[in-house]
C-alpha cells in the first residue's frame, strides 16, 4: 500500500490524499496532498529500477545537487529531498522497491508544452532557457568528482546507434521490416550526428555538471508566466553544455506532441527566445568553441531521442510507456523529422563543414 510508504516519511500519513500524478515515462509518480488544504503537499517517486540500477547512487547525486545549491543560492526556491523519519534520502521496501519524496509546490505549474499565445510562448521559452543555463552556472562551483555519471554514455551517439544495431540484429519481435526507411535515414545523418562525440573526445568542448534532460517541462512556472525552479534531476552528471541547450530547443521550438510526425515543426522564433535566455544566463563563462558549435545541439539531441526511441520500438517497447503499440515508432519518426528540420538552421553549415 502506498499510504505505508508515505509513513516512512511523514508522520500522521492518514491526513493526506494520495494519488496518481503527472504522465513522466518513467517513474510512478504520486501526489500526497494533505487533506486540509493549509499544509505542504508532497511529491512521491517509485524509482524505476530498469532504468536506474544504481539508486543509491541516483540518490547520492540529486542530494549532492540540492544540498548544494541550498547553501549557495540561500532565499531562492529549489527543489530538495524529503527526508525518510530516520534520516534517509530513499526507503527502500520489503520488494526491493526504491521511494523518494519531494516537496509539491502549490504555487507553481509545469507545461508539456509552452502557451497557445505567441507572446506567452516566446515569454515562457526565453525564462525556461534562462533558468536551465543558470542552473548549470550556479553548479560550476560543486567539484565535477561528487557527482556519479549515473548512465554513462547517456547522450553519447555512438553508443546510442550501438543499441541501435543490436535491437536490429536481435529483432525480437520481427519489427525491422517494418522501419527500414527509418534506419535509412538514421544512417545517412550518422556523420554530422556524431561531431559531439567527436569534440568532446578530443576535449575541444569541456565537462560540466549538467542537467541532461532539460525538456520544456522540467521547470516550473509562476503564474506571471516566470522560470522559477528546475525539476527532474535524476540525469544530473557530467557532460558538456550542449546536451541542456539542444534537449531544451528540441521540446520548447516546436509547436506540436513528442509524437506528431505530422505536426511537428521549428518555430524559429520560439528558437530565438530560448536561445537568448540561455545564452543571457552562460556567455559569460561558455568557451568561444562551446557558443560557435550550439547550433549543432538541437539536431543531435533530437536525433538521439529518435535513435532511442527506433530502438525500443524494435525491442518491444521495453523502456518507454506506451498509451498505444505504434506510439514509440511515431516517436521516433517525428523526432528524426525534427533532426532534419533543425539541420536546415542557416548558420550551421559552417559548423559541421
Amino acid at each position: 500500500m502506498v499510504e505505508n510508504i508515505v509513513a516512512q516519511f511523514l508522520e500522521k500519513p492518514e491526513t493526506y490524499s494520495i494519488y496518481a500524478f503527472g504522465n513522466g515515462h518513467i517513474h510512478d509518480t504520486y501526489r500526497v496532498e494533505n487533506k486540509d488544504r493549509a499544509s505542504s503537499d508532497f511529491l512521491l517517486q517509485k524509482i524505476n529500477q530498469t532504468v536506474f540500477s544504481s539508486p543509491e547512487k541516483l540518490m547520492e547525486n540529486i542530494s549532492v545537487t540540492t544540498n548544494f545549491l541550498q547553501e549557495t543560492l540561500e532565499g531562492t526556491p529549489q527543489l530538495t529531498v524529503i527526508s525518510t523519519r530516520e534520516g534517509g534520502n530513499f526507503f527502500r521496501d520489503a520488494s526491493g522497491d526504491y521511494w523518494r519524496m519531494f516537496p509539491f509546490f502549490k504555487d507553481l505549474v509545469s507545461y508539456d508544452n509552452p502557451a497557445a499565445d505567441a507572446a506567452i510562448a516566446k515569454q515562457q521559452i526565453e525564462s525556461a532557457g534562462h533558468a536551465f543555463g543558470k542552473f548549470v552556472g550556479d553548479l560550476r562551483e560543486l567539484p565535477i568528482e561528487k557527482i556519479h555519471p549515473i548512465l554513462p554514455d547517456f547522450h553519447r551517439v555512438t553508443w546510442r546507434l550501438e543499441q541501435l544495431q543490436a535491437a536490429i540484429q536481435a529483432d525480437p519481435l520481427g519489427r525491422v521490416a517494418t522501419v527500414e526507411r527509418e534506419i535509412l535515414v538514421v544512417k545517412k545523418l550518422i556523420p554530422k550526428m556524431t561531431l559531439l562525440d567527436a569534440w568532446m573526445d578530443m576535449e575541444m568542448i569541456p565537462v560540466r555538471i549538467t542537467h541532461n534532460d532539460t525538456k520544456f517541462n522540467n521547470v516550473l512556472f509562476d503564474q506571471a508566466h516566470r522560470a522559477k525552479v528546475v525539476i527532474d534531476l535524476d540525469t544530473i552528471m557530467p557532460g558538456c553544455i550542449h546536451f541542456d541547450y539542444g534537449d531544451g530547443l528540441r521540446t520548447a521550438a516546436v509547436t506540436a506532441a513528442e509524437d506528431d510526425v505530422q505536426g511537428v515543426t521549428v518555430d524559429w522564433d520560439r528558437y530565438e527566445a530560448f536561445h537568448k535566455g540561455y545564452l543571457a544566463a552562460t556567455e559569460e563563462w561558455l568557451t568561444p568553441f562551446e557558443i560557435e558549435t550550439l547550433p549543432l545541439a538541437a539536431p543531435t539531441l533530437s536525433y538521439i531521442m529518435s535513435v532511442r526511441f527506433l530502438t525500443d520500438y524494435v525491442n518491444g517497447d521495453v523502456y518507454y510507456k506506451i498509451s498505444d503499440p505504434m506510439q514509440n515508432l511515431r516517436r521516433a519518426q517525428a523526432q528524426l523529422k525534427l533532426a532534419q528540420l533543425f539541420l536546415l538552421k542557416p548558420d550551421l553549415e559552417e559548423v559541421v563543414n
